[in-house]
Parts: C-alpha cells; structure tokens; sequence
C-alpha cells in the first residue's frame, strides 16, 4: 500500500507523527496484518522524543498490555508525561 510506504520511508527520516500513524496503521490493521509488537515499539520511539499522542496511546498500550506485558504504572507514567505537555 503507497500510504504505509510512505509513512515508512518518513519514519526511517524521523518525523515522529509518521511514527505515530503508522503505529496506529498496525495497531489496529489498517491495510497491513494487525501487529500489536510494531505499533508498540512505533509509538515507543516517538513517545521517547516526547511526541505526545505516542506518549498516550503508549499508555494504552501498556494499560492493555498490547505489545508488551501489562502494566498500569508504566501506563500511567506515559500518561502523565503526555499531560505535563498539555497538549
């Protein structure tokens, strides 16, 4: 799909909202096989460069341990730095 390579080819330059689109390209199977481990480690790297959409749904992520092992602190964590940007 034209769409999921271009975003592609924008997170391999480090534009983090590409980042967050395609993570929720992945998550939730939209024109690719739905890969909870992909969108986790997408929203991941843009939420560690304090984009603070990926920081949210990061916590989502956690809070329903998609992609990774549940946990309701580190959800909390990432939902806290996306609320200290305000945003």
């Amino acid at each position: 799909d034209e769409a999921v390579a271009m975003l592609t080819e924008a997170t391999a330059q480090g534009h983090m909202e590409a980042h967050t689109y395609l993570a929720v390209v992945f998550e939730f199977g939209k024109g690719v096989a739905q890969d909870d481990g992909r969108a986790f480690e997408l929203y991941r790297q843009a939420a560690r460069q304090g984009y603070t959409i990926s920081q949210f749904n990061l916590g989502n992520m956690y809070r329903h341990g998609k992609g990774c092992e549940q946990s309701d602190e580190r959800a909390a964590e990432w939902w806290a730095k996306a609320a200290e940007q305000g945003d």
